[in-house]
């Protein structure tokens, strides 16, 4: 299986801490059922700081447990497995939410925006014509702002999500 770590230990970061990316990544690594002590082990940390990130992790669904009991010293060991399945559908519905986020901040940068000169503050036209075109907080004249470039940008970002693919996180 041709997995892509780099998109699921950006989500990973995003939700759960940067600290959990190299485990989540030991997880896939080892398939399915991996011990909560293997994980510590490998990782050179306490199991207390294992579970720590595992539960982490787990709050968003990302790793699934399954526990046994050992037989001779009496105690649980919980198996630890990656949800490949949950990681896709948490990025598209991210990238989901920013695109929406994008296309809000574009309709409102694509108004007339006025500020002063000595930049206290920015306004859409409806509140500078309501503050006649005075700066209420140092009242210098406002004028007109060129949202060009921001408009750019916005434009760009959200270009690059659109054509950006999320379906291939693991083939």
């Amino acid at each position: 299986m041709d997995i892509d770590f780099e998109k699921i230990g950006d989500l990973v970061a995003r939700l759960a801490g940067k600290d959990t990316v190299e485990l989540s990544q030991l997880i896939i690594e080892g398939k399915e059922n991996v011990s909560e002590f293997l994980l510590a082990e490998k990782l050179e940390l306490g199991i207390n700081h294992v579970r720590n990130r595992l539960y982490r992790l787990q709050k968003h669904n990302l790793v699934s447990s399954m526990r046994k009991k050992d037989k001779q010293k009496g105690w649980y060991i919980y198996y630890w497995t990656f949800n490949l399945v949950q990681a896709k559908s948490l990025i598209k519905s991210l990238k989901e939410e920013e695109i929406g986020s994008l296309k809000k901040r574009l309709k409102k940068e694509e108004e007339d925006h006025y500020k002063c000169s000595r930049n206290c503050l920015r306004l859409n036209f409806m509140n500078a014509m309501d503050n006649e075109f005075k700066c209420p907080l140092c009242e210098g004249m406002l004028k007109q702002t060129n949202n060009n470039k921001i408009i750019k940008e916005i434009k760009k970002e959200l270009e690059v999500l659109l054509e950006e693919p999320c379906e291939k996180i693991a083939a």
